[in-house]
C-alpha cells in the first residue's frame, strides 16, 4: 500500500510541476523573476502559522465526527492518523483521505464503511464552510454568486442523496446483482447510517460552523500571501478568487484539483484584481505552496509516523 502512496504523490508532484512551468510561460519569465525579488519573505511564518492553526480547525471537526459514530482512538494516534490523511490532499476531490479510515480500523477495529462517511462529510461541510466565505465575498463586491449558487445546491441535493433510505436500498439491489461489487453489500447499511448520523441538521451546522472558522485562518493566509506580493486587493476579493478557485479546483477531479485551481488563481488574479502576471503567477505559487504543497508535505510526515506506530500491515486495504 505504501509503495502505491507514493507512487501517486510523485505522480501529482511531476503534475504540479508541468503546471508551475505551464504559468511560467503565461507569466513570462522575467516579469516572475521580478515579482519573485520583490516578495516579502518575511510574512511566510505567518503564513503557515495560519495554515497549520486551520488543520487544527479541521482536527476538531474529525474528532467531533468520531465522537458521534461512537469511535474512539487515542489522541496522539488520531492526530498522526489526521496527519497522515493530508498526503491525500492531492487526491481527486481529497477523498484519497478515507485512507484514515483505514488507519482507525487497525486501531479500533470499526470497520471502514462506518468511519468513511467521515471522510465524505468532511468534504461536503469544507465546501459549505468555504462557500459561506465566496459568497461574502460575491455579495460585498457585487460579484455574480452564480457559481457559488449552483455549488450550494448541487451540494445540498448530495446530502440529500447520501442520507436517502430509498437510494441506499437501491444501491443494495444493483449491486447484489453484480458478482465483482456484491461483497459491498454488507458495508451499505453501516455507510447509510453513519452518513445519515453525521449529516443531519445539527451535526452539519455545527461542522460548517468549524469548517467556516478554519477555512477563514486559512483565507487569512491566503490575504496574507497577496499583501506579501505587493497586492492591494481588499481582503473579501483576494477570499472570492481563492473561493471560486478553490471549488473550480474540486469540481476539476483533477488530483489536488492541480491545473484548475492555479489557472483560475492566475486568471482572476489579472482579470479582477487586475494584478500584473508576474505578480499573479508568483501569487499563484505562494498560494498554492502554503495551501496544497504544505499540506502534502505535513501528509507525508504524518504517513511516516502512522506507520512507525502501526506498521505497514497485512490487509490494510481491507474494507471491513
Amino acid at each position: 500500500m505504501m509503495e502505491r502512496l507514493w507512487r501517486n504523490l510523485i505522480l501529482a508532484l511531476a503534475l504540479g510541476v508541468a503546471v508551475f512551468v505551464a504559468i511560467t510561460v503565461f507569466a513570462g519569465l522575467e516579469e516572475l523573476a521580478a515579482a519573485a525579488a520583490s516578495f516579502d519573505y518575511s510574512l511566510i511564518p505567518a503564513i503557515l502559522a495560519l495554515v497549520s492553526l486551520s488543520y487544527v480547525g479541521r482536527f476538531v471537526r474529525w474528532l467531533y465526527y468520531l465522537r458521534l459514530l461512537g469511535v474512539s482512538v487515542p489522541l496522539g494516534t488520531n492526530a498522526a492518523i489526521f496527519a497522515a490523511g493530508l498526503s491525500m490532499t492531492v487526491s481527486p476531490g481529497k477523498l484519497g483521505e478515507v485512507l484514515k479510515s483505514v488507519f482507525v480500523r487497525q486501531v479500533s477495529g470499526d470497520p471502514v464503511a462506518r468511519t468513511a462517511p467521515a471522510v465524505v462529510a468532511e468534504r461536503v461541510t469544507d465546501g459549505t464552510g468555504m462557500l459561506v466565505w465566496g459568497l461574502l465575498g460575491a455579495l460585498a463586491f457585487s460579484f455574480g454568486p452564480g457559481l457559488l449558487i449552483f455549488f450550494l445546491l448541487f451540494t445540498a441535493l448530495g446530502i440529500a442523496v447520501l442520507r436517502s433510505k430509498r437510494l441506499s436500498l437501491l444501491a443494495e439491489r444493483v449491486l447484489s446483482g453484480v458478482p465483482l461489487l456484491r461483497r459491498l453489500v454488507p458495508h451499505l447499511h453501516d455507510f447509510h447510517a453513519s452518513s445519515n448520523q453525521l449529516l443531519a441538521a445539527r451535526p452539519l451546522a455545527v461542522a460548517t460552523g468549524i469548517s467556516f472558522l478554519s477555512w477563514g485562518l486559512e483565507c487569512t493566509a491566503v490575504y496574507l500571501c497577496s499583501v506579501a506580493a505587493g497586492a492591494d486587493s481588499p481582503f473579501l476579493v483576494v477570499v472570492f478568487i481563492f473561493a471560486i478557485s478553490s471549488i473550480a479546483g474540486s469540481l476539476s477531479m483533477l488530483p489536488g484539483g492541480i491545473g484548475a485551481a492555479e489557472a483560475g488563481l492566475a486568471v482572476m488574479f489579472v482579470t479582477v484584481a487586475g494584478l500584473a502576471r508576474g505578480p499573479a503567477a508568483a501569487l499563484t505559487f505562494v498560494i498554492r505552496l502554503a495551501t496544497l504543497w504544505y499540506a502534502t508535505a505535513i501528509g507525508v510526515v504524518g504517513l511516516l509516523v502512522v506507520r512507525a506506530l502501526l506498521g505497514d500491515r497485512e490487509g490494510v486495504g481491507a474494507t471491513k
